[in-house]
């Protein structure tokens, strides 16, 4: 599924991952970086995280816990999505895996201290992430399933990856592309 509405990127390769940098501009202007990184091996393929935030140029790191807010957020994830299919361009025996940085165990014991949502015990900030990718597939799931399949766990159910059905939750998504 391609949109025309992303930013232009510039591929950078560090060691086995690879980086897409770009100016997110709205607001002001800020250097974002998506950054496919291998975790594991899955059978004989290698499994990357998709990962992605605020680059920080001093360190040469993601910053991936922060929400910018810098009212470009349709462009951005349709920069982040339009990266996929180069990715597996690059990389088309691997295996995608997508989880939001607020999707961890730990998440929401560490937002809750400094939440100005007031949240009251249930954190409304928790899973958001994963959420925004959960409905684009559900979305277009149908287009999608020409070219990727996917699969998805979710952690309070029985923590194993399952065929991803549109409208279930999950925390996480493994993508594979089809040959």
């Amino acid at each position: 599924m391609q949109n025309s509405n992303h930013y232009d990127t510039e591929l950078t390769l560090n060691e086995e991952r690879l980086q897409y940098l770009f100016a997110s501009i709205g607001n002001s202007t800020i250097i974002k970086v998506i950054e496919y990184s291998p975790i594991t091996l899955l059978g004989n393929r290698v499994v990357y995280n998709l990962g992605f935030g605020d680059y920080d140029e001093e360190s040469k790191t993601i910053i991936d816990d922060t929400n910018s807010n810098n009212g470009d957020m349709y462009t951005v994830f349709n920069t982040v999505l339009h990266t996929v299919p180069l990715f597996f361009e690059s990389k088309p025996d691997c295996v995608l895996y997508v989880c939001g940085s607020d999707s961890t165990e730990n998440f929401k014991e560490s937002c809750l201290p400094f939440c100005k949502k007031k949240c009251d015990g249930f954190c409304k900030k928790e899973n958001l992430r994963i959420k925004t990718y959960r409905y684009f597939i559900d979305k277009n799931f149908e287009e999608l399933s020409n070219d990727y399949i996917f699969f998805g766990k979710n952690r309070t159910a029985n923590n194993t990856f399952v065929q991803y059905i549109p409208g279930h939750e999950y925390h996480d998504i493994l993508v594979y592309r089809k040959k």
